[in-house]
């Protein structure tokens, strides 16, 4: 019996293996420059270098991750000295996440490693076929419910 669906043309198949490869390359790169930070942990920290302090609740909603991944993922953040977490004033139930300097001195070594990964990763694109790209992903994450920002 053959089956009329082929995974290799995917848009799941296709874009969860170049999430894992790119989430691999980070890594392995960041750990070859001694840095102990996973790129689940780098999309953290440079949503909040760059929006800023916020809640652990509104920076999972940002990674679109459930709260107990979130937690975990905090959990190691703070563990390795990237971030704190302190009580929101406005709300002493709430506590913001922001990013340490240990995180500020490391972000431009992470993100040079990062855009080297993207450069590889796009190789042979022309530069219109990158914004295709990325405007195409963008509106697959609006479409599945996620915010595109």
């Amino acid at each position: 019996m053959t089956f009329s669906y082929d995974h290799n043309q995917s848009l799941g198949y296709l874009t969860g293996i170049a999430s894992r490869l790119l989430s691999n390359t980070l890594a392995t790169r960041l750990k070859a420059a001694g840095i102990e930070m996973t790129s689940e942990q780098w999309g953290a920290i440079i949503i909040l270098l760059n929006e800023g302090a916020m809640t652990q609740g509104q920076l999972g909603e940002r990674l679109h991750l459930e709260k107990s991944s979130m937690s975990r993922l905090t959990d190691g953040l703070e563990k390795r000295g990237w971030i704190v977490r302190t009580k929101d004033l406005n709300d002493s139930r709430q506590k913001l996440v922001t990013p340490t300097p240990k995180a500020l001195e490391t972000a431009e070594q992470c993100a040079t490693i990062a855009r080297a990964i993207h450069e590889e990763a796009q190789a042979g694109m022309s530069e219109s076929e990158r914004i295709a790209s990325r405007s195409l992903l963008s509106r697959l994450i609006k479409n599945l419910g996620g915010a595109s920002r």
